[in-house]
Protein backbone atom coordinates (compact mmCIF):
# COMPACT_ATOMS: atom_id res chain seq x y z
CA UNK A 1 0.00 0.00 0.00
CA UNK A 2 1.35 3.43 -0.88
CA UNK A 3 1.78 6.75 1.43
CA UNK A 4 -1.70 7.91 -0.65
CA UNK A 5 -3.92 4.66 -0.80
CA UNK A 6 -3.08 4.82 3.35
CA UNK A 7 -4.13 8.62 3.51
CA UNK A 8 -7.29 7.93 1.49
CA UNK A 9 -8.43 5.03 3.25
CA UNK A 10 -8.01 7.05 6.54
CA UNK A 11 -10.48 9.82 4.82
CA UNK A 12 -12.95 6.86 3.94
CA UNK A 13 -12.87 5.65 7.53
CA UNK A 14 -13.28 9.02 8.88
CA UNK A 15 -16.49 10.16 6.55
CA UNK A 16 -17.54 6.31 7.56
CA UNK A 17 -17.21 7.07 11.75
CA UNK A 18 -18.56 10.91 11.49
CA UNK A 19 -21.82 9.25 9.86
CA UNK A 20 -21.88 6.95 12.73
CA UNK A 21 -21.23 9.91 15.43
CA UNK A 22 -23.74 12.35 13.77
CA UNK A 23 -26.16 9.54 14.44
CA UNK A 24 -25.55 8.45 17.87
CA UNK A 25 -25.06 12.18 18.46
CA UNK A 26 -28.83 12.38 17.14
CA UNK A 27 -29.82 9.92 18.97
CA UNK A 28 -28.15 11.02 22.68
CA UNK A 29 -30.39 14.24 21.63
CA UNK A 30 -33.19 12.38 21.43
CA UNK A 31 -32.68 10.50 24.97
CA UNK A 32 -32.07 13.86 26.28
CA UNK A 33 -35.64 15.23 24.96
CA UNK A 34 -37.10 12.05 26.32
CA UNK A 35 -35.86 12.27 30.07
CA UNK A 36 -37.00 16.07 29.71
CA UNK A 37 -40.43 14.80 28.51
CA UNK A 38 -40.69 12.30 31.10
CA UNK A 39 -39.40 14.97 33.93
CA UNK A 40 -42.35 17.39 32.62
CA UNK A 41 -45.29 14.48 32.69
CA UNK A 42 -43.65 12.88 35.75
CA UNK A 43 -43.51 9.41 33.90
CA UNK A 44 -43.48 6.28 35.85
CA UNK A 45 -40.79 4.33 37.05
CA UNK A 46 -40.83 2.12 33.17
CA UNK A 47 -40.34 5.42 31.53
CA UNK A 48 -37.58 6.31 33.13
CA UNK A 49 -36.03 2.77 33.18
CA UNK A 50 -36.45 2.75 29.34
CA UNK A 51 -35.02 5.88 28.73
CA UNK A 52 -31.98 5.14 31.00
CA UNK A 53 -31.56 2.19 29.06
CA UNK A 54 -31.70 4.02 25.82
CA UNK A 55 -29.28 6.60 27.39
CA UNK A 56 -26.83 4.10 28.11
CA UNK A 57 -26.78 2.44 25.05
CA UNK A 58 -26.43 6.07 23.37
CA UNK A 59 -23.69 7.21 25.75
CA UNK A 60 -21.80 3.57 24.89
CA UNK A 61 -22.24 4.42 20.78
CA UNK A 62 -20.83 7.62 21.00
CA UNK A 63 -17.80 6.96 23.20
CA UNK A 64 -17.56 3.68 20.60
CA UNK A 65 -17.77 6.19 17.44
CA UNK A 66 -15.27 8.54 19.33
CA UNK A 67 -12.94 5.76 19.99
CA UNK A 68 -13.17 4.85 16.18
CA UNK A 69 -11.58 8.51 15.33
CA UNK A 70 -8.46 7.38 17.36
CA UNK A 71 -7.99 4.64 15.99
CA UNK A 72 -8.43 5.12 12.64
CA UNK A 73 -5.54 7.99 13.26
CA UNK A 74 -3.40 5.05 14.92
CA UNK A 75 -4.13 2.65 12.21
CA UNK A 76 -2.68 4.83 9.20
CA UNK A 77 0.41 6.14 11.36
CA UNK A 78 0.81 2.48 12.18
CA UNK A 79 0.79 1.52 7.89
CA UNK A 80 2.78 4.17 7.53
CA UNK A 81 5.04 3.43 9.81
CA UNK A 82 5.24 -0.37 8.10
CA UNK A 83 5.38 1.53 4.47
CA UNK A 84 8.93 3.16 6.23
CA UNK A 85 10.17 -0.41 7.81
CA UNK A 86 9.63 -1.60 4.27
CA UNK A 87 12.54 0.80 2.92
CA UNK A 88 9.92 3.03 0.87
CA UNK A 89 10.68 7.06 0.90
CA UNK A 90 7.71 8.73 3.20
CA UNK A 91 7.19 12.44 2.97
CA UNK A 92 7.61 14.87 5.98
CA UNK A 93 4.00 14.88 6.28
CA UNK A 94 3.90 10.91 6.75
CA UNK A 95 6.81 11.30 8.73
CA UNK A 96 5.26 13.87 11.19
CA UNK A 97 1.86 11.36 11.51
CA UNK A 98 4.05 8.71 12.71
CA UNK A 99 5.51 10.76 14.96
CA UNK A 100 2.22 12.59 16.63
CA UNK A 101 0.36 9.08 16.71
CA UNK A 102 3.40 7.40 18.26
CA UNK A 103 3.08 4.66 15.75
CA UNK A 104 5.29 1.59 15.29
CA UNK A 105 5.20 -1.29 13.30
CA UNK A 106 3.26 -2.99 16.51
CA UNK A 107 -0.53 -2.98 15.38
CA UNK A 108 -2.23 -1.02 17.74
CA UNK A 109 -4.70 -1.92 20.03
CA UNK A 110 -8.77 -0.92 20.16
CA UNK A 111 -9.67 0.85 23.26
CA UNK A 112 -13.00 2.10 24.56
CA UNK A 113 -11.15 4.33 27.24
CA UNK A 114 -11.37 7.90 26.30
CA UNK A 115 -8.83 10.65 26.63
CA UNK A 116 -9.92 13.12 29.68
CA UNK A 117 -11.75 15.42 27.60
CA UNK A 118 -13.66 12.60 26.16
CA UNK A 119 -14.40 10.96 30.14
CA UNK A 120 -15.76 14.76 30.91
CA UNK A 121 -18.07 14.24 27.84
CA UNK A 122 -19.19 11.08 27.99
CA UNK A 123 -19.87 11.92 32.09
CA UNK A 124 -21.49 15.31 31.58
CA UNK A 125 -23.86 13.90 28.61
CA UNK A 126 -24.90 11.25 31.27
CA UNK A 127 -26.05 13.84 33.75
CA UNK A 128 -27.69 15.88 31.60
CA UNK A 129 -29.68 12.84 30.21
CA UNK A 130 -29.70 9.99 32.75
CA UNK A 131 -28.90 11.65 35.96
CA UNK A 132 -31.42 14.32 35.82
CA UNK A 133 -34.24 11.73 34.78
CA UNK A 134 -33.25 10.01 38.87
CA UNK A 135 -32.00 13.24 40.16
CA UNK A 136 -35.18 15.44 39.04
CA UNK A 137 -34.70 18.96 37.87
CA UNK A 138 -34.72 22.35 39.70
CA UNK A 139 -37.68 24.74 40.13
Amino acid sequence: MSEVEIYAQLSNSMIATGLFAMVWAFLLWVAGRAATVTLENNGGILMKLAVTVFGFVGLYQFNLSGSFVSNNFQLAGHSLAVLKESGAELSARADAMIANTGASVDVPAFSLMPNWIGILLILSLGYLIIGRLWLGHDK
